[in-house]
């Protein structure tokens, strides 16, 4: 998967056993590598006092390296649900993701990403078709996340969409820019500072929002820390009078090893969605007078390996958010402005 500082987001975000499998399968033309996932879970929401089992993941990857004046491709099938903790309508709602352009984390059995890369010298690189976007610390795939939801931040990131990305490296430096569906545009780079990965992209679609992601990772003392701060902007064509038209978000993300084969990933997050509704966030008072919101979010998520390529987690999340804005509601119907969300996870990896 063709996915900024992945290979970093990973390792933060879940234990080193945790790392997915691969294998290689001989074809007639070419050396394929054979990798991916399959996961279950179950959820109990107490903002609605329900619960639901749900498969978070069933996906293949299939790719070839491009090696220097070669192709290479890039193919994911199966399904991907990209559950969030974006309010309680999206708790096991497929595609409760929903990107900028309009697309969302794809439903049912299908191709979720397939690209073409293209590599001419050693620095250049050019991926084409259904790429997955370079904006945000998470990933689509559950178990290349250290929580089994997906955070608020995520939640208002692009995800995978039809486009073209030239990629260069030079130094350790890493610039890109890209063209997409919308139609829409991206830049940014990444490189390491003092055993910081930093990276930052710059997104944007015609007539839709604007993003400015900023990612920051490290391992110090044996804990992955890592930092995902974004900017979102409306477009004019979709600015509304008596709104604010900016939003941010910032994810603080932790993985601490502990004794054994156990891991403890931890997430907080901050969205101030102020009335722009970026975050989904709008809230309207009993006097129909709109009101800023915002809203803060803490997941653990315990982790259990029983080997390099299975594992078991359970996880607590709380969303608090500052108004009773109707977003969250109560087992009786009735706002609210907390919620608590009890999952458990079990997944292969191959």
């Amino acid at each position: 998967m063709n996915k900024k500082l992945l290979a970093a987001a990973v390792t933060a975000a879940i234990a080193s056993p945790l790392a997915a499998q691969a294998g290689t399968l001989m074809t007639a033309n070419t050396d394929l590598t054979l990798s991916g996932g399959v996961t279950g879970a179950y959820s109990y929401n107490s903002d609605t006092g329900r619960d639901k089992f749900i498969v978070d993941d069933a996906l293949i990857d299939i790719a070839s390296e491009a090696k220097t004046g070669g192709m290479g491709v890039d193919l994911g099938i199966g399904t991907l649900t990209g559950n969030s903790l974006a309010g309680a309508s999206n708790l096991g709602v497929i595609g409760g993701n929903v990107d900028t352009n309009g697309d969302t984390a794809a439903a049912g059995t299908k191709v979720q990403y397939g690209y073409v890369t293209v590599k001419p010298s050693d620095a250049l690189a050019v991926d084409a078709g259904l790429i997955a976007t370079n904006v945000g610390y998470e990933v689509v795939p559950s178990y290349a996340n250290g929580n089994i939801l997906r955070g608020m931040v995520w939640n208002a990131q692009p995800t995978y969409y039809t486009g073209a990305r030239a990629t260069y490296t030079m130094g350790g430096m890493s610039m890109y820019a890209e063209a997409n569906k919308g139609p829409g545009w991206a830049i940014g780079g990444s490189s390491s500072f003092g055993g910081v990965d930093v990276s930052a992209s710059y997104y944007s679609v015609v007539n839709a929002n604007t993003i400015l992601d900023i990612i920051a990772s490290s391992k110090m003392g044996g804990v992955d820390f890592a930092v995902n701060f974004d900017y979102l902007s409306k477009a004019k064509a979709t600015k509304v009078a008596g709104t604010d038209d900016t939003a941010y978000g910032l994810a603080l993300y932790a993985t601490v090893p502990m004794s054994g084969n156990f891991s403890l990933p931890m997430r907080l997050e901050y969205v101030n969605d102020g009335t722009s509704n970026l975050y989904g966030l709008q809230y309207t008072n009993a006097s129909s007078v709109l009101e800023k919101n915002s809203a803060v979010t803490f997941t653990v998520t315990p982790t259990y390996n029983f080997s390099s390529s299975t594992f078991v987690r359970a996880e607590l999340a709380y969303v608090s958010t500052s108004k009773k804005d109707g977003t969250l509601v109560d087992d009786k119907g009735v706002a609210t402005d907390s919620n608590i969300v009890v999952s458990a996870q079990g997944g292969v990896l191959f």
